[in-house]
């Protein structure tokens, strides 16, 4: 284990303000292997950046360039490997033990971004003058966000604007048209729905969550109410600027031509239309989950397979293409609609 100052030894959290440390100490995973396993392995892809504390790590490229790193060298201050070299080397523990510790990649790349805004920006400037800064972490490992590429992010950090709330504030209202997204800096939120007996209390929002974007999607009125809990602090995302910048990166379009092959490998063809459209239009073998009812369903849809949204509008499709491309699915959207993949398939 090591402590939060000592991350300053470490390249390149030294180049991250020193203030943040507790945060990132908070994201490292500790562990330990023994003689003989695995770092990395060449043609297999890492999500992690590693660093060795304890013992020595022989490293073979698949150039057959050969080199050691050992604990108590400098070159042990360096990453052994991260996600964007970790398949083009085996990273083999040498002695009988080895200690390390582990960081996502994206994340810590993303967070050298914010860091750097951080210190750009000016003393009145929105993302400064905060108690806690746990809502850049909860921001930078939310699902859209670590889809963007790292020169986007501090883009995304320069368009934030800040909103003071107060408990039993409505933030959002079902059936209003979308205009912002939202993260939690300070204070607590609930999500509302109107069921048939009035209101139901759907979930609860803490800092760093990402919230309001479905609507900015799809281009459709908001599908629940959020009410502040508590006092809070929030940051806002135009819709305009969250389409530039997030819903471009995180939804991914098809031709039907590529649909039918992908289905043919064993994609997923999940319409959301509501129940009545799929009755009247529906392709046999797929699945039909409203995009309404995608989160309370969403155990239906089997992680391990390609999904392919469709719809006779594209608002739907992107929103469903992007909901479950934030919950980590592997996902796509399906152009032209389905009645232009009903054509593909009859030709």
């Amino acid at each position: 284990m090591i402590e939060a100052e000592d991350l300053q030894q470490y390249y390149p959290f030294n180049k991250i303000k020193v203030k943040f440390y507790p945060l990132l100490l908070k994201e490292l995973d500790f562990f330990e292997k023994q003689k003989g396993d695995k770092l990395y392995s060449i043609n297999r892809p890492a999500e992690n950046t590693k660093y060795l504390t304890k013992g020595v790590v022989k490293v073979v490229t698949d150039k057959g360039r050969e080199k050691v790193i050992k604990s108590t060298s400098l070159q042990s201050k360096y990453p052994i490997g991260d996600a964007n070299k970790s398949n083009t080397m085996d990273a083999i523990v040498a002695t009988a033990q080895a200690s390390c510790f582990q960081i996502n990649s994206t994340f810590l790349d993303h967070f050298q971004v914010w860091s750097g805004c951080y210190d750009q920006a000016a003393e009145d400037s929105p993302i400064r003058g905060h108690q806690s800064y746990e809502w850049v972490v909860g921001l930078l490992k939310s699902q859209s966000v670590q889809m963007l590429p790292q020169g986007n992010v501090g883009e995304l950090f320069e368009e934030l604007e800040s909103r003071s709330v107060s408990a039993g504030e409505e933030v959002i209202a079902e059936g209003d048209p979308g205009d912002y997204c939202y993260i939690i800096v300070e204070g607590e939120a609930e999500i509302f729905q109107c069921v048939a007996e009035g209101e139901q209390k759907i979930a609860e929002l803490g800092k760093g969550v990402l919230f309001g974007e479905s609507a900015l999607v799809s281009s459709e009125p908001r599908n629940a109410s959020i009410r502040m809990k508590s006092d809070g602090l929030l940051m806002k995302l135009s819709g305009e600027k969250f389409s530039k910048l997030l819903k471009a990166h995180v939804v991914r379009w098809i031709t039907a031509q590529t649909t039918i092959e992908k289905i043919s490998n064993g994609a997923i063809l999940l319409d959301v239309r509501e129940a009545e459209e799929y009755n009247h239009q529906g392709l046999q073998g797929s699945i039909n989950i409203p995009v309404t009812q995608l989160r309370k369903k969403i155990s239906q849809l089997d992680l391990t397979r390609e999904i392919i949204t469709c719809s006779n509008l594209g608002s739907r499709c992107a929103s469903a293409a992007f909901t479950l491309a934030t919950l980590g699915y592997d996902v796509y959207a399906l152009q032209g609609g389905i009645n232009g993949l009903i054509r593909s398939l009859d030709i």
